[in-house]
């Protein structure tokens, strides 16, 4: 009869072994039918609790990990572009004969707006872009020199105008997470349009008629995207534009260069 008691016992126990969870509660009849089994049941009865409480902690953290993941949103695709700020452009120096002398002039441009907008495919790890952008900057004053002698003169109503149709490529820079640092270039044409303006100095009154020509350009960027969401980045960056020579009213220019800040956004389809 003993014999039949702790067959019976033993079968209790491996029932609750397989069917135990940490929500289940010790009850006195428990308790007894341990202590006639014996220790050995007790210790596998907490072993078989301490895995399933270490299965369910596993679970929990695998689960955090994905969800986690999936929070960044994949950006590939179309996507179309805009991004506004200003362009500060370097000094301009040019060169023109007039009768046989040979003057030098030295342009000094302020900053002012810049805009790109455009279309691309982000292919993952490497965007490609075909943008329009245009700048506006003023002339501010020239100082010319001819036949070893100089004058200056400030310049209250010039301005020049660049627009640019070009073609980027950029490499985003993995960081598993929403912020995507980025770096890229891209060449094109660009037209110079350069502002008809007049100044004076010590009674002269120096002139030139406006005029634009379309030469090479191209750019350079580095900035920093944001994915906001599965359809929407924003981004601030960096930018260097410029372009090759070119000549207005038979003055001939060096290459213009103008540096750049830009705040924008993509619009993924």
């Amino acid at each position: 009869m003993q014999l039949q008691n702790r067959r019976r016992d033993a079968a209790v126990v491996v029932h609750l072994l397989m069917n135990w969870n940490h929500h289940q509660t010790v009850t006195p009849e428990l308790m007894q039918r341990l202590h006639s089994f014996g220790l050995l049941a007790a210790v596998l009865l907490a072993g078989n609790a301490l895995l399933n409480g270490s299965a369910r902690a596993q679970n929990t953290t695998t689960g955090s990990t994905t969800s986690t993941n999936m929070d960044v949103p994949d950006p590939k695709g179309f996507y179309a572009t805009l991004g506004v700020g200003a362009a500060w452009p370097q000094t301009v120096n040019g060169n023109s004969d007039i009768f046989g002398v040979n003057v030098n002039a030295s342009y000094g441009l302020g900053g002012g707006f810049a805009l790109e907008t455009g279309a691309g495919y982000d292919f993952g790890p490497v965007r490609a872009e075909l943008t329009y952008s245009y700048s506006h900057a003023t002339l501010n004053n020239v100082s010319i020199t001819a036949l070893g002698q100089g004058v200056s003169a400030s310049i209250s109503n010039g301005g020049v105008n660049t627009n640019s149709v070009l073609a980027s490529a950029y490499v985003d820079i993995p960081t598993k997470s929403r912020w995507v640092p980025y770096i890229g270039g891209g060449i094109g044409y660009t037209n110079v349009g350069w502002g008809a303006y007049s100044g004076s100095a010590f009674g002269v009154t120096i002139t030139q008629t406006a005029g634009s020509q379309g030469v090479f350009g191209y750019q350079a960027k580095a900035g920093v995207s944001y994915l906001a969401s599965k359809t929407t980045d924003v981004f601030v960056e960096a930018t260097y534009q410029g372009t090759s020579g070119f000549t207005v009213d038979q003055v001939n220019y060096d290459p213009l260069g103008s540096w750049g800040a830009r705040l924008g956004a993509r619009y993924r389809f």
